[in-house]
């Protein structure tokens, strides 16, 4: 049976694998562009965060502190793909074994609740995906729709919205990067 957090988990890799996949249709120097107020570079960013995503699996799974997942410094496109997917299939993993909520857990800068860190895995992917977004835009790149509206349409769950985005097309998932 889905569960809200199983789909939250759902969103969050779905909206990970669509920002990878429209960024392999740019140019490879917008991995290196960046803009001010930002985390970092396009690769910077994408880079922490999935290497923060693997670590808060690690945390779910109990592995030691020393296990953890170091940012890679130089990743190219096919690395963060690659962890992205490793990030998807980990984290699907441990959400049947999950913590009670209020279990606390050893994170590198002290312990957090169970609760705090899957808060934290979906709000800081999700602030990471807007400063890529913010970083592209900057340079004249309209980044798709990856919020959850567009989600629970191309995840089939919910209606297509109508004029707005025009005629609904048969297959949503290779619709996705053509709207607005």
């Amino acid at each position: 049976m889905a569960t809200y957090l199983q789909g939250l988990v759902d969103y969050n890799n779905w909206a990970n694998q669509g920002l990878l996949e429209f960024r392999a249709t740019l140019p490879p120097e917008t991995l290196d562009a960046t803009a001010p107020g930002v985390y970092g570079t396009v690769r910077e960013t994408l880079g922490h965060m999935l290497a923060s995503e693997l670590n808060y699996h690690r945390n779910f799974a109990s592995a030691p502190l020393r296990e953890r997942a170091k940012q890679p410094e130089h990743p190219d496109l096919g690395l963060l793909q690659q962890m992205a997917r490793d990030s998807a299939a980990l984290l699907n993993s441990v959400m049947s074994s999950l913590p009670e909520p209020e279990r606390m857990m050893p994170l590198s800068d002290g312990m957090r609740a169970a609760t705090t860190t899957i808060t934290q895995l979906v709000t800081h992917a999700a602030e990471h995906r807007a400063h890529v977004g913010t970083i592209l835009g900057a340079h004249g790149i309209q980044l798709p729709e990856f919020d959850s509206w567009a989600y629970g349409i191309f995840a089939g769950h919910d209606d297509w919205p109508g004029d707005e985005w025009g005629a609904e097309p048969l297959d949503r998932a290779s619709a996705r990067f053509q709207i607005r």
